[in-house]
């Protein structure tokens, strides 16, 4: 059983460079290193939240915890949550992404956020260097609500499909996602969904990431808004995933991760086909572009040769003519 959820940008070194996160990391280090890392010793209560933070950031942490209810009353109603008064959520609000990474003793440099089972604590970058504020709460609270609803059977839900459905309501599809979809589509590395239920590989967990919201997004258009909720509720009363995604979509586990592969064949398959096709034409392109260049040079040599013939008659003619004149 996995306990804790992390959210990491892996995908953020490719869209903003190395250099660029690089520096923007340096700069946190430089900014943050006189912050407590391991200790937030202010406290801030809510009704749905009580908020850890360092002193200074007073402002920052109120502005957070509003964000916060907003993103905790969305969510909670597309996954059927009903929100617990009583129960407020921890949420450790930190203002400079070294100190986040120290008090959470975390290796992956990237992440921004963790959500933890059991007390459901949620800890954040909210620096923003990285990502925004929003962005990051969305993801970690999913996790959160995600563990409330399915109590001790948290465990029953695969871990694709646990971070699907947090990228689902924090950030949706990007255009970096497209393109790695698309280009294992087309090149046949599309990792099975099973092989993505406890774990991601570390190199490659882009592609995890971006497969896990695909099948979610791909159950949401097939059967609707309301099917994370309904598979959810269902696990939460049976423990058993199967008998969640027969409820929700009728077929078993393998009918639906065989029918979102059937998709993602469908709309990026042909750019398998059109790869292959031109592996084949490119080099009969080649060769009929050295032929066609051949086949001029000897055109504009016969040319040249008929020019010069063309022009020594002429001049033997008009000399033949003049002649007699001399």
């Amino acid at each position: 059983m996995q306990d804790n959820r992390t959210m990491t940008f892996r995908c953020l070194w490719s869209r903003l460079g190395n250099r660029a996160i690089a520096i923007a990391l340096l700069l946190t280090v430089l900014l943050g290193a006189s912050a407590s890392a391991a200790v937030l010793p202010a406290v801030m209560k809510t009704p749905y939240f009580t908020v850890h933070y360092n002193p200074a950031d007073r402002q920052l942490a109120e502005s957070t915890a509003d964000t916060a209810r907003m993103e905790l009353a969305r969510i909670s109603n597309a996954l059927g949550y009903t929100i617990e008064r009583g129960r407020p959520i921890p949420l450790m609000v930190y203002s400079s992404h070294v100190a986040f990474i120290k008090a959470g003793n975390i290796e992956d440099r990237m992440t921004v956020g963790t959500a933890r089972s059991g007390d459901e604590t949620v800890s954040i970058d909210a620096s923003e260097t990285l990502v925004s504020i929003r962005l990051v709460l969305a993801h970690e609270i999913t996790h959160a609500v995600i563990f409330r609803i399915l109590g001790t059977n948290s465990y029953a839900l695969p871990l694709w499909a646990n971070e699907g459905l947090a990228k689902y309501e924090s950030q949706g599809f990007t255009g970096d996602d497209e393109d790695i979809i698309a280009e294992s589509t087309s090149d046949g590395t599309i990792m099975p969904l099973s092989s993505l239920r406890t774990s991601f590989p570390a190199e490659r967990s882009a592609l995890a990431y971006a497969e896990s919201w695909s099948a979610i997004s791909y159950l949401v258009k097939k059967h609707g808004e309301s099917a994370p909720k309904a598979m959810l509720a269902e696990l939460a009363r049976t423990g058993s995933f199967d008998s969640a995604i027969s409820k929700v979509t009728g077929g078993s586990q393998n009918q639906f991760i065989k029918g979102w592969n059937d998709s993602l064949k469908e709309r990026f398959g042909m750019a398998r086909v059109l790869q292959i096709a031109l592996a084949f034409i490119w080099p009969i392109m080649a060769l009929l572009a050295v032929v066609a260049f051949i086949v001029r040079r000897k055109r504009m040599r016969d040319a040249a040769r008929q020019w010069d013939m063309e022009q020594f008659e002429e001049s033997m003619e008009r000399q033949l003519r003049e002649w007699p004149h001399r």
